[in-house]
């Protein structure tokens, strides 16, 4: 099984698509209506822009998961990414720690770069 995709519904569509694609570095496939799908490796990201968004509780958190975590937070705060927490161990599992970061969109999603190392 795999996530095929992830749907966040956003309030000015043309400013998320800025920032998942330019700052965070997707690749947008196709725009149609209120709908822009980006590709990420076997997952899709869409973002649907909607009129009136409820406030969302649900703890929703999107992972990206990158080989040289390092690398890619380095290079994703020199892009503009806004992390909230600079890159930390999480966990361990004996022979290697999983760095992460995260950070929200310009509607609050929370999403993290995380990585193994060691």
């Amino acid at each position: 099984m795999r996530i095929g995709q992830i749907i966040l519904r956003v309030d000015d569509l043309d400013r998320s698509v800025a920032f998942w694609s330019d700052t965070v570095g997707f690749d947008l496939t196709t725009r149609a209506g209120t709908f822009a799908f980006l590709g990420g490796d076997g997952i899709q990201l869409t973002l649907n822009r909607v009129e009136s968004r409820p406030v969302d509780e649900s703890l929703t958190e999107i992972v990206l998961e990158f080989d040289d975590i390092r690398s890619a937070f380095s290079d994703l705060s020199d892009r503009g990414v806004p992390f909230e927490v600079s890159l930390r161990p999480v966990t361990a599992d004996g022979a290697r720690e999983l760095l992460a970061a995260h950070f929200r969109d310009p509607d609050g999603h929370l999403a993290s770069a995380v990585g193994w190392v060691g």
